[in-house]
């Protein structure tokens, strides 16, 4: 086989050698940044970190002097509350962070806040241990009055003064309806034990006929005639088919659960009248004037009266926004009982929230954004939900079969992703214009669903002309 030199070989062919006509590599430009010896500044000087433990004892973390930390363990008795206050404003304490996952902070925070210190009342996810520390309440202490110190923590949003009895009294109301709703559904299984299905006839059980009824059987009645005759005369069914919902097989310790079923209801609907009494007094008393002129001022508004299930007996939508100076029912889905729901869990102040994004991801509506090396990987709402955010998903159902704009951005997300999505989105659209409605009195104008159309449509081919100039093509429109 013949030997070819170096210089038989064609050029393309020729590989040049290791040490010529290489690139020379240049090092990428260093960036340095240069820190100050303090990477984080103090944010607040005299601050103290309390771990509430559920037993009864705390402790108190606070700065004695500049190179010395405090931990105390105090008492949780309202002596002993007194008494440890009193220490931390002797020691010039300013701001508190604290943490809890019961109810035995509020009486804690209610005294630090008549002594005129600032409260964090803390989320416990973010004020997590270091990993690798021992779980201990003194080192929690510690972490709190650190990491407050140097700013790194968030208080939780609590309702202004005068809200929080509000607050109070809807949740006390929230409850004794669905106690209310718990009693007709064991109120129904005693009946289907005997054979009784006057709830299947009727549209609720809950309302003035099956109560009628309910209360007939209690009180021994069992011919069906005579009980079909308490019907309402608004009752589409039948005699006959009436006759057949009321005849059964009664058994007394089936009629007694029906009787103890039946009076939980009367007694929680008794309790819902007070606590409307009561949110009708702290409502009136909130805003100026006597309560005659507001009286009559709330007489004068035009609102629909309170329709559904347990309506108050005062006019909530018009107090609400004569004492809010907007109108919230406005709004699509938003009746008077949520609007003054929403007031009892929001407050009045929306500078609270800077944006309406911040307002949406505080009540768990927004979508949270997880993104990694340029990918998102997901946008799922974070997990738990707040109570405001479960009125603005209520009004968010009410606009599905709605002919306005909600109504059709809803349909428009449910057939393209699926319909628990669309409502979150609903609702996060709904507690938008919410919070500028309150912020900036931004008034809502019903788009109607022609006009959402358009829009949504001149939109889209916007897009397209975007997408096909991008590609070196025009979009030009069908004659």
């Amino acid at each position: 086989m013949a030997q070819h030199s170096r210089k038989d070989l064609s050029p393309v062919e020729a590989k040049p050698p290791s040490h010529s006509l290489s690139p020379r590599r240049v090092p990428a430009p260093r960036f340095v940044a240069h820190y100050p010896k303090e990477d984080l500044q103090v944010i607040h000087r005299n601050a103290a970190g309390i771990d509430l433990a559920g037993r009864g004892a705390h402790y108190i973390a606070l700065e004695i002097s500049e190179t010395e930390l405090e931990v105390i363990e105090v008492g949780g008795m309202t002596p002993d509350l007194t008494e440890w206050v009193s220490y931390l404003k002797s020691h010039a304490v300013t701001t508190v962070a604290m943490e809890a996952t019961g109810v035995y902070w509020i009486p804690v925070y209610a005294a630090l806040e008549k002594a005129g210190i600032e409260v964090f009342l803390v989320n416990p996810s973010h004020a997590k241990n270091v990993p690798g520390r021992p779980k201990d309440d003194k080192l929690d202490a510690r972490w709190l009055q650190k990491l407050h110190k140097f700013g790194l923590l968030a208080a939780s949003f609590r309702p202004s003064e005068d809200i929080r009895p509000l607050q109070e009294f809807w949740r006390q109301r929230s409850k004794q309806v669905n106690y209310c709703a718990d009693s007709v559904r064991r109120q129904q299984r005693a009946l289907d034990m005997m054979n009784l299905r006057p709830h299947q006839v009727i549209s609720d059980l809950d309302g003035v006929t099956g109560q009628r009824i309910v209360d007939a059987i209690v009180d021994g009645e069992r011919d069906p005639v005579k009980l079909a005759a308490y019907r309402d005369k608004r009752c589409h069914c039948t005699d006959e088919e009436m006759y057949a919902a009321l005849t059964g097989y009664y058994q007394e310790h089936l009629v007694f659960a029906l009787k103890i079923a039946r009076a939980d209801y009367v007694f929680h609907q008794a309790q819902i009248t007070q606590i409307d009494s009561m949110i009708q007094h702290h409502l009136t008393a909130m805003m100026p004037g006597s309560d005659e002129e507001i009286t009559e001022a709330v007489s004068l508004e035009t609102h629909p009266v309170n329709q559904g299930k347990h309506p108050p007996p005062f006019n909530a939508g018009a107090m609400v926004t004569l004492f809010l100076g907007v109108d919230p029912t406005q709004l699509p889905g938003i009746a008077g009982l949520t609007a003054l729901g929403l007031l009892s869990e929001l407050g009045y102040d929306m500078d609270r929230w800077k944006t309406d994004r911040h307002f949406g991801s505080y009540l768990g509506l927004a979508p949270v954004q997880k993104i990694s090396g340029g990918k998102r990987l997901s946008s799922r709402s974070r997990p738990g939900i707040h109570p405001a955010a479960v009125l603005f998903l209520q009004s968010a159902i009410a606009t599905i079969r709605s002919d306005n704009a909600y109504g059709a951005f809803y349909r428009r997300l449910a057939a393209r992703i699926n319909k628990p999505k669309a409502l979150y989105a609903t609702a996060y659209k709904i507690a938008r214009m919410y919070y500028h409605l309150l912020k900036d009195g931004q008034e809502y104008v019903d788009l109607g669903v022609q006009d959402y159309e358009a829009r949504y449509q001149s939109h889209q081919v916007a897009v397209m002309r975007k997408k096909a100039k991008k590609l070196g093509f025009d979009l030009i429109e069908a004659v």
